[in-house]
C-alpha cells in the first residue's frame, strides 16, 4: 500500500511512456476572402448596426493600412469611442469567427467603367465621381418632368442605409453609393449624400468587398478523436515504414499541454482510495461497474476539491508550487481528455458525504445528468441544438446582444442592472400566480381578486334581489388562472332566453335517464376519461354553444354528423346553436328558418332538417347554399306557414328570437364571418381543430371541478348551480369584446382572429423610432393616484367613429376607481381635412395641458364650440396656448406612431402598455364597459404581475405618481414585447415563447456551484447546469475558460450535475475552437487558427470527426494520413495536420400550400443565380423535390443572391410561387419582395416558401400522373402513403450541382460509400471490376462527406484513364431527424435514408455496390431488371454455409417472428428504381420508421439492413437471385463459380481481416496491382502526392500489426461491447 505521507513528484503524463506526435486540424472557408478593412466595418455593423455610418464619417483614414492587423486595429480604435465593452468584445469575436465574411462574399465586385473613378454614385444609370457631379445630377433631375416616377431602385439585403430621424416624408429618389472608404472621393460623396437626406435615400454598397485570395481560416467548430473499435482490422498497410516514427516527441509544448501536465501531476500526487484499488491498478484490472457508475460524482468532487485552497495543501507537488489549478481549466482538461484520466479519477478520488448529499439533493430538483442554460432566466435548453452542435456560440452572441438591449432599456427607467435582471426573472411573470393587491392600491379589494393564495368566488343564488341572498364561497387555486382567463357568460339569460337552440339536454332528455347526479363520480373517473362516454353524470356541466352563419354549407356536416355523433355516443356535453344573422342576407333567412323549425317542431326535427341539408350539399358537392334544397327540405315538414313568409320575417315569434340573437351576438362580440363557439364561456374558432380544442378545454374544466369535489368545495348542494358554474364566477365577464381577449397560441402558427391576436410593442423602442415621448407626455387621469396602465387611444379624432371611441374613453376614465391614464393620438384618414377635436387635442397635447384637465372638463370642452373652450379652461386655471410649430410636430408624431404599430390612416386602436388592441373595424363597438374589461384583463394578465415584480425589486424607492405610471407602463411593454418571437426568426418548429424562470435557485451549491464575473455590474446572468462528463461539458468548458475575454459584463454560475454511468461516458478526445480575438504574426498577417491534440496515447487507433454548425458542409482538403485510422505511433515527429474546407452552406426549408397549409408534395424547386448569363437564362445552382411531410427541402449554396423558382415540369403547371419565405414563416409575398434570397451568414438560411395552386388545379396531385409499374404497386401505394403521418418524415432534395441542361446519364449508375484509405482502395478495385465486365457506359456517384483528400486527388485521373464518369454528391443530415454519433452508423444511414434526395431528379435508376466488392457480371442486367413494382431489389442473406448457422440472427427471436417467412436481405448490393421510390414516398416511410425505431439506442443494430427489412411489408423488396451476391461467411463454396459479385463479408466467428480475405480472390490481387502501378505512375509524374501510391499485393502480408483500442486506452475501462456477436453488421 502506498504511504499516505505527502510526496513531492514531478509532472509526468499518465498513460504514455513518451509524448506522441501531435494531431492538428484547421478549417478554411472556400469563399472569397474579404477586404480586411471592410470586414472590420461589417463586423462592427453586425454587433452595433447604428454605429457603421458614424465610423464612416472618419474616412478616408490618414494612412492606408498595410496589413490585416493594421486594418483591424484602425477600425477597433475608431469603434472604441462608440462601443461599450460588450460590443467591443463582440466585434473581436466576430473578427475571429470571420462572421461578416459571408456577407461580403455575397456581394459582387463592381466597376465604375470610368477610369480613375474608384468611388462613385449611381444616379439612375448616370455616374457621379465627386460631390459636385452628384449635386448637378440631382439638380437636373428636379427639373425633369416625371422624373419622380422612375422605377424603384431594387434594394439588396447586403445594402446599408444611414439611420434617419423619424419622418412621414418618403424619399423621392434613391442614390446608390458604390463605396471605397479609402478613396479620396469618399468623404465628399458620403457627406453630400447625407446632406441630401431625406429627399434622397442613401444606399451604400461596397465597390470591392472581396479580394483575390483564399478564404479565411475559421473558428467556432469542434474536432473529436474517437477511440475506434477494431473488431475487424480496417487499416491501410501501404504506408512505407520509413514514414513512421516511434518514441519521438516534439520540443514544443502548448499551454494546453501544460494544463494536461498539471492535471496529470495532481493525479500522480494523489493516493489511491484504498489498498485493494491500488492492487487493481497495479494489475491493470479494468474498471468495475461500480467504479464506472460513480465517475460523474467523483469528477464533481474532484473539481470541488480543486476550488478549495486548503484542500490543495494536502498534497504538495512541484506543479502546484508553480501554478495554482483553476477549476475551469481543470474541467476543460478533464472533459476534453477524459480517456486519459478515467482510471485515476475512479481510483484516486473519493466522494465526501457533503458532496454526495448535495448532488443527491439536487437530483430531486433536476434530473441527473441534465444540461440546461439560462440567460437572464430565459431557458435555452432546446434552442438550435444547444448541446447537439457547436452553433450555440452564434446563438450566444445573438442572445447576449438581445439581453443587453433589454436590460439597458430597463436601466434607462431608473433601475440598476441587478434590479433590472431580477425584474425580468421575477417568478410572477412565469405563473401560474395570483398577484396580491399592489401596495399602491387605490381601492378596496374587489370581488374575485386575490385573497392570500386562492380566489374566493361568491355566487349569488338569488339573482332577483340581494335581500336574503345566500352566498357560497369557493377557494380555487391560482394554478387555474389561465383556464379561467377570458371566460364570458355565453348563456342567453341576459336576453331572456330563447336565443340558444339546444341540441340536447343531459338533465332533461330521456336518453340520459340511467345517468346519476353524484358529483363524486368525478373522483372515480380517470382524468383521460373526464370527457368520454365513461363519465355518466346527469348534469349539464359542459355547455358548448356554436354561433354559426348557416348560409355557409360547410357547417352542415358539423351539425348533422359530428355533433349528432358525439351526442349519440354519450359524451357528457350539452350542445347549443345560435344562428348568426350579421346582415340582411342569406344568414338572416336561415336563422329565421332555424328558429321557426325549433319553435314549431322541436329539436329532433331541426336535427333531421340539417341532416337532409348536409346530404344534399355533400352529394353534389355544393360550395354555396342551394335554396332549392332548403325549400324542398322545409316543405317536407308540413309547416303551417309559408316558406317565403318565414324567410322574409313575417312570423313575430321568430323575429323576437332574431332580435334577441342579435343582442346576444353583439354582447359576445360574435362577428359571423367565421364559425365561433363557446365552451362554458371560453371562446374558440370553429375550424379544423375545434373538436380537439373542445376536448382539451372540457377535460381541463372537469379537472378543476374534480379538484373542488375532492376538497369538498362542491357537494350535492352545488348540483343546481353546476350548469352555470363557470358563467357565475366573478372573473367571468358579462360582455365580450373580441379585441380585449388575446388568446396566447400554443404555437406561433396557431390561427387566431385578427381581433384577438396578441401584438406587443416596446414603448421605449417605439418612442425612439417615432419621436413620441411617453415619459413626458400629457395624460388624462381619474381621481386615482396610482395608474400602472397607460392607454393610448388612436383614431381619426374628426371622424364619427373616432369621436365615439374618444367619448367612451373619457367616460371610462371618469370612473373614480380606474387604474389607467389615457392620452389621445390623431390618426387622420388620407382625405381628412381636420376638425375641432383633432385641433383641440393637438393644442393641449403639444403643450402638455392635456394632463392638467380632468375628464369632466375635457368632456365639456368637446361639447362646446372652439371659441368657447378657452372660457372652460380659464375657469380651471388653464390658459390655452397656441404653438403652431409644436402642434404640427405633435400631429406628425401621432401619425408616425400609428404607422409604426401597423395602422393604416384612419384606423382605430388602443395601445395599452405596449399591447396593440385593434385595429378596431368601423362596424365594431368599443364602449366604456369594454375599457373597464380591458383594464381588468390587462391588470390580471400582465400589468399586475409587473407591478408586483417592480415593488419587489424597488422596495424602498419613493416614486411620484407620474414616475410610477411611466415605469410600470414601459416596463410592462418591455417584458412582454420581449416574450414575442422575432417575425423573421419564426419557423416550423417554434412554439409559443416560454416565460423566464429562476428555478435553478432551488439548487444547492455549497460544493457543486462555481461563480465567475461581477454580479452587480453584469448586464447578463448566464447560469449553466452541466454534467461534467458530457459532450456538452467538452464544449462549454472551452467557453467558460475564456469567459472574461469572450463575454465581459456577463456573470456566470455553473452548477455541476453529474449522473450515474453504466459505461465510460466519454470515449473521445475533443477540442473546441473558440478565439476571443484574432492572432497576428510579426508581419501583421493573420495567424491560422489550429486545433491541436497533444499527449495522445500512442497505440490506439482514432477516427477524426468534425463537429460543425448544422449549416456547414465541410470536407477534408489536405491530409497525408488516413483520418479514419489515426495511429500516433505510426506518425512522424511533426505529427499529422489536416486541413478541412467549408465548401457550402445549407439552405433548407419547409414549403407549404397557401390554400390548405399542407406540403406541396412532389413539387421540384431550383435555386438559380440572380444575374443573367449570356444566353439570358439563369444558371441553376441546385435543385430539389418537396416531399410529403414537413415539406422539407435542402439546397447547398455559397454566399450570394439567388432566385428560388419552381422547376419546369408538372410542378410549374400546378403551382406558382407565392412567397420565397426568406424572412420567416410569414414572409412577404413575391409581389412585395420578389423571388430572390441572399445567403449572408455562416448560419445558412431557412426558407418557408408558400406555393399557390393555379386556377383549375385545386385537386391535382403533382405525382399523380407518374406511371404505375404494375397492378401490385397500384394496390399498395394508398396504404403506404397513409402511413406517412409521422411528424418526422419529410425531406426531399437533390444537392448535386446541376446545369440547366444536364448531359445524358450513363447506362449504369453506381453509388458507393467509402471512408478511410482502405475502403477507398477497395472502391478503386471495385470500379475496375465493374468496368472489366461491361461494355455499357458507367457513372459512379460518391458521397463526398466521407472521402479523403487523397482519393479526391486520385479519382479524376482514374476516370480519365479508364473512361468512366463520376460525380460527388453531398447531403447535410436534417436537424429534425434523430442523428447518429458513431461514424460507422452514419455511413450506414447515408446508404438508405436519403436515396430520394442524393441524386438529380432526372436519374431513374441507381445501383449500390459496396466498396469492398468484386464484380464478375455485367451490371447492365440489374439496370434492365423488372422489379415488379417494388422500389428496390436486394439479395437475401446466404443460407447454405452451415457452420455459420448459430450466427443467423434473422432466423431466431424477434426477426423470425417479425419476418413471418419473408427473407432477410443483405445491403451490400441493391438496385433502386428512383422514380418508383419517389412516387411511393418510400424515403418518407424509411425516415419515419427510422425516427421511431432509433429512439431506442438498442434497435437497428445493422441500420442499413434492418431498416428496409423492417418495413418490407409496406415498402416491398424485390428479392434478387442468390447469384447476385456471394460471400464466404454466409454462402456455400459450391456456388462460388456462379457468383456475379463477391463481397468481403465480415466473419463474426473468425474476425479475419478484410485484406487477408481479399487475397483469396484470384482477380483481386490483379486489380490491386494494376491500380497500384497506375498510382505510382501518377505520383512519378507529380500529378498526385506519392504517399497515396498503392502498394502491390505482396505488402498485404503484414496485415494485423496495428492494435485496436483496448482497456488501458480508456483509463482502464472494461470492454463491455459486442456481447452479442450475432448482431454484428455484415458490411462496412
Amino acid at each position: 500500500m502506498r504511504s499516505r505521507t505527502v510526496v513531492v513528484l514531478t509532472c509526468t503524463l499518465l498513460s504514455t511512456s513518451y509524448a506522441s506526435p501531435p494531431v492538428s486540424v484547421s478549417l478554411r472557408s472556400s469563399f472569397s476572402a474579404a477586404d480586411p478593412l471592410l470586414e472590420a466595418l461589417e463586423t462592427v455593423s453586425l454587433a452595433s448596426p447604428e454605429h457603421l455610418f458614424p465610423l464612416l464619417n472618419h474616412f478616408p483614414l490618414p494612412l492606408k493600412p498595410g496589413t490585416t492587423r493594421e486594418a483591424h486595429k484602425a477600425i477597433l480604435d475608431l469603434a472604441e469611442t462608440h462601443l461599450q465593452s460588450p460590443e467591443q468584445a463582440a466585434v473581436n469575436i466576430g473578427l475571429a469567427l470571420h462572421a461578416a465574411s459571408p456577407k461580403l462574399a455575397a456581394q459582387e465586385i463592381h466597376k465604375c467603367g470610368r477610369e480613375g473613378c474608384e468611388d462613385w454614385v449611381d444616379w439612375y444609370g448616370s455616374v457621379a465621381c465627386d460631390a459636385d457631379e452628384l449635386n448637378r445630377l440631382v439638380e437636373i433631375s428636379t427639373t425633369v418632368p416625371g422624373f419622380e416616377s422612375q422605377p424603384k431602385v431594387k434594394r439588396l439585403q447586403t445594402d446599408h442605409t444611414p439611420p434617419l430621424q423619424p419622418s412621414l416624408k418618403a424619399s423621392r429618389w434613391t442614390a446608390i453609393h458604390y463605396a471605397d472608404p479609402m478613396s479620396p472621393a469618399f468623404k465628399s460623396l458620403h457627406g453630400a449624400l447625407l446632406s441630401l437626406s431625406p429627399d434622397v435615400e442613401y444606399v451604400l454598397r461596397w465597390a470591392r468587398p472581396v479580394i483575390a485570395a483564399d478564404g479565411p481560416y475559421l473558428s467556432g467548430y469542434g474536432v473529436a478523436l474517437d477511440l475506434k473499435k477494431m473488431d475487424y482490422l480496417a487499416v491501410d498497410d501501404r504506408r512505407d515504414s520509413s514514414s513512421t516514427s516511434h518514441g519521438r516527441s516534439s520540443d514544443s509544448e502548448s499551454e494546453e499541454g501544460n494544463e494536461e501536465d498539471l492535471l496529470g501531476c495532481i493525479f500522480e500526487a494523489m493516493s489511491f482510495v484504498d489498498a485493494e484499488t491500488e492492487e487493481k491498478a497495479a494489475a491493470n484490472v479494468p474498471l468495475t461497474k461500480e467504479e464506472i457508475r460513480d465517475l460523474g460524482l467523483k469528477a464533481t468532487s474532484f473539481l470541488s476539491l480543486l476550488s478549495n485552497s486548503r484542500s490543495l495543501q494536502s498534497f504538495n507537488t512541484s506543479c502546484l508550487l508553480e501554478k495554482s489549478p483553476s477549476p475551469l481549466k481543470m474541467l476543460r482538461t478533464l472533459s476534453e481528455n477524459f480517456p486519459l484520466y478515467a482510471a485515476p479519477l475512479a481510483r484516486k478520488v473519493g466522494v465526501s458525504d457533503s458532496v454526495r448529499d448535495e448532488v443527491h439533493g439536487n437530483w430531486g430538483k433536476a434530473m441527473m445528468g441534465t444540461n440546461m442554460v439560462w440567460v437572464n432566466g430565459r431557458v435555452l435548453e432546446g434552442e438550435v441544438g444547444m448541446f447537439g452542435c457547436v452553433a450555440f456560440l452564434h446563438l450566444l452572441l445573438r442572445t447576449f446582444a438581445r439581453e443587453r438591449a433589454l436590460i439597458r432599456s430597463l436601466v434607462e427607467l431608473g433601475l440598476s442592472r441587478g434590479q433590472a435582471i431580477e425584474f425580468v426573472m421575477h417568478p410572477v411573470h412565469s405563473g401560474p400566480v395570483d398577484p396580491p393587491p399592489s401596495k399602491k392600491s387605490n381601492t378596496q379589494v374587489r370581488k374575485g381578486t386575490t385573497l392570500g393564495s386562492a380566489k374566493r368566488f361568491v355566487l349569488d343564488t338569488d339573482t332577483e334581489t340581494d335581500l336574503g341572498a345566500e352566498t357560497i364561497t369557493y377557494d380555487i387555486s391560482p394554478k387555474w388562472n389561465d383556464l379561467l382567463d377570458g371566460l364570458v357568460d355565453s348563456s342567453d339569460r341576459s336576453e331572456g332566453g330563447g336565443v340558444i337552440v339546444w341540441w340536447n339536454d343531459i338533465e332533461e332528455d330521456t336518453r340520459y335517464t340511467g345517468w346519476g347526479t353524484d358529483l363524486t363520480q368525478l373522483l372515480r373517473t380517470h382524468p383521460s376519461q373526464l370527457f368520454s362516454p365513461f363519465l355518466r353524470l346527469r348534469i349539464n356541466v359542459i355547455n358548448a354553444v356554436l354561433a354559426l352563419d348557416l348560409s355557409q354549407p360547410r357547417f352542415y356536416p358539423l351539425l348533422a354528423s359530428q355533433v349528432d355523433g358525439i351526442i349519440s355516443r354519450g359524451f357528457p356535453v350539452r350542445w347549443g346553436l345560435v344562428p348568426v344573422a350579421a346582415d340582411d342576407g342569406d344568414g338572416l333567412k336561415m336563422a329565421r328558418i332555424v328558429y321557426y323549425i325549433a319553435q314549431k317542431f322541436g329539436r329532433s326535427q331541426l336535427a333531421s332538417f340539417f341532416r337532409s341539408l348536409s346530404t344534399a350539399h355533400t352529394q353534389q358537392p355544393l360550395a354555396a347554399l342551394a335554396w332549392s334544397a332548403v325549400h324542398g327540405t322545409f316543405n317536407t315538414l308540413g309547416a303551417p306557414d309559408n316558406f317565403a313568409d318565414v324567410a322574409s320575417g313575417k312570423i313575430p315569434s321568430v323575429e323576437e328570437a332574431i332580435a334577441n340573437a342579435r343582442r346576444w351576438t353583439r354582447r359576445l362580440g360574435v362577428s359571423g364571418d367565421d364559425g365561433e363557439a363557446f365552451v362554458n364561456g371560453k371562446w374558440y374558432e370553429v375550424g379544423d381543430n375545434f373538436l380537439r380544442d373542445l376536448q382539451t378545454e372540457a377535460v381541463a374544466q372537469m379537472q378543476l371541478l374534480q379538484e373542488l369535489v375532492y376538497l369538498e368545495e362542491l357537494t350535492g348542494a352545488s348540483i343546481p348551480l353546476m350548469s352555470t358554474f363557470f358563467y357565475d364566477l366573478p372573473t367571468t365577464v358579462e360582455r365580450r369584446n373580441p379585441y380585449v381577449f388575446s388568446k396566447a397560441p400554443s404555437s406561433v402558427h396557431t390561427r387566431s382572429s385578427s381581433a384577438g391576436s396578441l401584438k406587443m410593442f416596446d414603448l421605449g423602442d417605439l418612442s425612439k423610432r417615432t419621436g413620441w415621448n411617453l415619459l413626458k407626455g400629457a395624460w388624462v387621469t381619474s381621481d386615482t393616484e396610482w395608474t400602472p396602465i397607460s392607454m393610448v387611444v388612436i383614431a381619426d379624432l374628426d371622424s364619427a367613429e373616432g369621436q365615439t371611441l374618444f367619448q367612451e374613453a373619457v367616460t371610462f376614465i371618469s370612473r373614480g376607481d380606474s387604474q389607467s391614464r389615457i392620452t389621445f393620438l390623431h390618426n387622420p384618414n388620407a382625405s381628412s381635412a381636420g376638425g375641432k377635436v383633432s385641433s383641440l387635442i393637438a393644442r393641449i397635447g403639444s403643450t402638455g395641458d392635456l394632463g392638467a384637465l380632468s375628464p369632466d372638463v375635457l368632456r365639456r370642452a368637446l361639447e362646446v364650440e372652439m371659441e368657447d373652450v378657452a372660457q372652460i379652461f380659464d375657469a380651471e386655471g388653464i390658459q390655452l396656448q397656441s404653438d403652431p410649430q409644436a402642434r404640427a410636430a405633435f400631429l406628425t408624431t401621432n401619425r408616425l406612431l400609428a404607422r409604426e404599430v401597423g395602422l393604416q390612416p384612419g384606423e382605430r386602436a388602443i395601445l395599452v402598455n405596449g399591447r396593440l388592441v385593434g385595429p378596431i373595424s368601423p362596424a365594431s363597438e368599443f364602449v366604456s364597459e369594454d375599457f373597464v374589461t380591458l383594464e381588468t384583463y390587462e391588470m390580471k394578465k400582465r400589468v399586475g404581475r409587473v407591478v408586483q415584480a417592480l415593488e419587489a425589486v424597488l422596495p424602498d424607492t419613493e416614486l411620484d405618481a407620474f414616475a410610477y405610471a411611466n415605469i410600470a407602463s414601459v416596463a410592462s411593454s418591455i417584458i412582454y414585447a420581449d416574450q414575442q418571437p422575432d417575425p423573421s426568426e419564426v419557423g416550423l418548429f417554434d412554439s409559443a415563447p416560454k416565460p423566464r424562470t429562476r428555478s435553478y435557485r432551488h439548487l444547492s451549491g455549497s460544493y457543486t456551484k462555481f461563480e465567475f464575473g461581477a454580479q452587480e455590474d453584469a448586464l447578463t446572468h448566464l447560469v449553466l447546469l452541466l454534467d461534467p462528463l458530457s459532450e456538452a461539458a467538452q464544449k462549454w468548458s472551452a467557453i467558460l475558460e475564456k469567459h472574461e475575454e469572450l463575454f465581459p459584463e456577463v456573470y456566470f454560475e455553473l452548477y455541476l450535475n453529474p449522473t450515474q454511468h453504466s459505461e465510460i461516458p466519454l470515449k473521445r478526445f475533443y477540442r473546441y475552437s473558440v478565439e476571443p480575438h484574432l492572432q497576428y504574426d510579426n508581419n501583421g498577417h493573420e495567424l491560422p487558427v489550429r486545433v491541436t491534440f497533444n499527449g495522445l496515447s500512442a497505440d490506439p487507433i482514432y477516427t477524426l470527426s468534425m463537429d460543425v454548425p448544422p449549416s456547414w458542409l465541410v470536407r477534408p482538403r489536405e491530409a497525408l494520413y488516413d483520418l479514419d485510422n489515426i495511429q500516433p505511433s505510426t506518425l512522424p515527429l511533426d505529427g499529422l495536420h489536416a486541413l478541412f474546407s467549408l465548401d457550402y452552406l445549407v439552405v433548407e426549408g419547409h414549403a407549404r400550400e397557401t390554400n390548405f397549409n399542407s406540403p406541396p408534395r412532389g413539387v421540384q424547386l431550383q435555386l438559380a443565380t440572380s444575374s443573367l448569363a449570356a444566353n439570358h437564362t439563369p444558371s441553376v445552382v441546385d435543385d430539389t423535390q418537396v416531399v410529403a411531410n414537413l415539406g422539407y427541402l435542402q439546397f447547398k449554396a455559397r454566399p450570394g443572391t439567388f432566385k428560388l423558382d419552381i422547376r419546369e415540369g408538372r410542378g410549374r403547371e400546378v403551382y406558382e410561387m407565392a412567397s420565397v419565405g426568406s424572412e420567416g414563416w410569414n414572409s412577404p409575398s413575391v409581389k412585395e419582395s420578389g423571388e430572390e434570397l441572399t445567403v449572408t451568414s455562416f448560419e445558412g438560411l431557412t426558407l418557408y416558401p408558400r406555393l399557390t395552386r393555379k386556377l383549375g388545379m385545386e385537386r391535382v396531385d403533382v405525382l399523380g400522373g407518374l406511371e404505375q409499374r404494375s397492378d401490385h404497386s397500384q394496390t399498395i401505394v394508398g396504404g403506404i402513403l397513409s402511413k406517412i403521418s409521422s411528424f418526422f418524415t419529410s425531406q426531399s432534395e437533390t444537392t448535386t450541382q446541376v446545369a440547366k441542361t444536364r448531359p445524358k446519364h450513363a447506362d449504369i449508375n453506381i453509388f458507393t460509400v467509402a471512408s478511410g484509405l482502405l475502403y477507398e482502395r477497395f472502391a478503386s478495385i471495385m470500379i475496375l471490376s465493374v468496368l472489366r465486365n461491361t461494355n455499357s457506359s458507367v457513372k459512379f456517384w460518391f458521397i463526398e462527406n466521407f472521402l479523403s483528400p487523397s482519393f479526391l486527388e486520385f479519382i479524376p485521373h482514374m476516370a480519365e484513364e479508364y473512361g468512366f464518369q463520376y460525380e460527388l454528391v453531398t447531403y447535410k443530415w436534417p436537424s429534425w431527424l434523430r442523428a447518429q454519433k458513431e461514424k460507422q452508423r452514419i455511413i450506414w444511414a447515408y446508404k438508405i435514408l436519403f436515396l430520394d434526395v442524393l441524386f438529380p431528379m432526372d436519374l431513374n435508376k441507381v445501383i449500390f455496390v459496396d466498396a469492398d466488392q468484386i464484380v464478375r457480371a455485367d451490371l447492365q442486367e440489374l439496370v434492365d431488371l423488372d422489379l415488379q413494382g417494388a422500389p428496390y431489389g436486394y439479395t437475401p442473406m446466404g443460407d447454405d454455409n452451415r457452420e455459420m448457422e448459430g450466427f443467423r440472427f434473422w432466423k431466431t427471436g424477434y426477426w423470425r417472428d417479425f419476418l413471418g417467412g419473408l427473407p432477410y436481405h443483405i445491403s451490400a448490393l441493391y438496385v433502386v428504381d428512383l422514380v418508383r421510390f419517389r412516387q411511393m414516398a418510400a424515403g418518407d416511410i424509411l425516415r419515419g420508421q427510422y425516427q421511431m425505431l432509433s429512439a431506442d439506442p438498442n434497435s437497428l443494430a445493422n441500420l442499413d439492413q434492418d431498416l428496409p427489412n423492417n418495413i418490407q411489408k409496406d415498402v416491398p423488396i424485390f428479392s434478387l437471385h442468390e447469384d447476385w451476391l456471394w460471400c464466404e461467411t454466409w454462402c456455400s463454396k459450391d456456388r462460388l463459380h456462379r457468383a456475379k459479385t463477391i463481397d468481403l463479408c465480415q466473419n463474426p466467428l473468425t474476425k479475419e481481416p478484410k485484406l487477408s480475405r481479399a487475397r483469396q480472390i484470384p482477380e483481386w490481387e490483379e486489380y490491386d496491382n494494376e491500380i497500384a502501378q497506375f498510382a505510382r505512375k501518377l505520383a512519378a509524374e507529380g500529378k498526385i502526392h506519392s504517399s497515396v501510391a498503392t502498394a502491390g499485393s505482396d505488402v498485404l502480408a503484414n496485415v494485423g500489426s496495428a492494435q485496436p483500442a483496448k482497456n488501458s486506452d480508456i483509463g482502464g475501462a472494461s470492454d463491455s461491447d459486442d456481447k452479442d456477436p450475432q448482431n454484428r453488421h455484415d458490411e462496412l
